[in-house]
């Protein structure tokens, strides 16, 4: 066999061509014939007509979002003569929400634009929204963390505030109506399975109402 180099002074090189160097150096081989050009793959192009894909992306959009409706407006039954144990309920009410959100996030992510006119600026505004919300909730989860575990009157302040944000929020239908008032969205949003369930359940589910707080005195 051909000399072989020295220990630590082998030169860099790609996989296949230090391959090819030690198949020549060891005589009697034929080197093998060099591996043709990979051809360039074409970008998918989307499929169905545009009322189609119009469908199908407004139902993925809606498909995330349900989930988060659904945990926001199934807040923990209130009990502030056991603070503790509502504030606790809350923390974990405020958690779930948050990580549903994630999950939502992602999804819409993975969604990308809207196959319309201006569908990139149509999917940054909602996930623009969905931000807002999720900012909002982690404001919301501060507050009752900083709430005193012992005090129904703070407990209960931490909640009014919480609650009527997340309230707040979920009336106003902000994502819907981003889609809604596309009109090359409006008939797929109207005929959406989940975009229908979205807005059955902002129709009919509302958080629980906040609680009274207590008087000081």
């Amino acid at each position: 066999m051909g000399s072989r180099p020295r220990r630590g002074v082998v030169p860099a090189m790609t996989v296949a061509a230090l391959v090819g160097t030690l198949v020549v150096g060891c005589g009697g081989g034929t080197p093998a014939p060099p591996a043709p050009p990979a051809t360039p793959t074409a970008t998918p192009t989307p499929t169905g007509t545009p009322q189609e894909q119009a469908l199908a992306w407004t139902e993925s959009v809606c498909g995330a979002l349900v989930p988060v409706v659904t945990r926001l407006t199934a807040a923990p039954a209130l009990d502030l003569s056991s603070p503790e144990v509502t504030r606790q309920a809350y923390l974990a009410y405020l958690a779930d929400g948050l990580a549903t959100t994630d999950r939502a996030r992602d999804a819409l992510l993975a969604a990308g634009p809207a196959p319309v006119a201006g569908g990139e600026a149509i999917a940054e505004q909602i996930r623009g929204e969905v931000a807002d919300l999720r900012a909002h909730l982690v404001d919301a989860r501060d507050q009752v963390q900083r709430a005193d575990p012992g005090s129904a009157v703070s407990v209960g302040r931490a909640l009014v505030s919480g609650t009527n944000l997340v309230g707040a929020l979920l009336n106003g239908a902000q994502v819907a109506g981003t889609i809604n008032r596309d009109p090359a969205l409006h008939e797929a949003y109207d005929r959406a399975p989940s975009c229908m369930q979205l807005q059955h359940s902002g129709a009919t589910n509302t958080p629980t109402p906040a609680p009274a707080v207590p008087p000081t005195g």
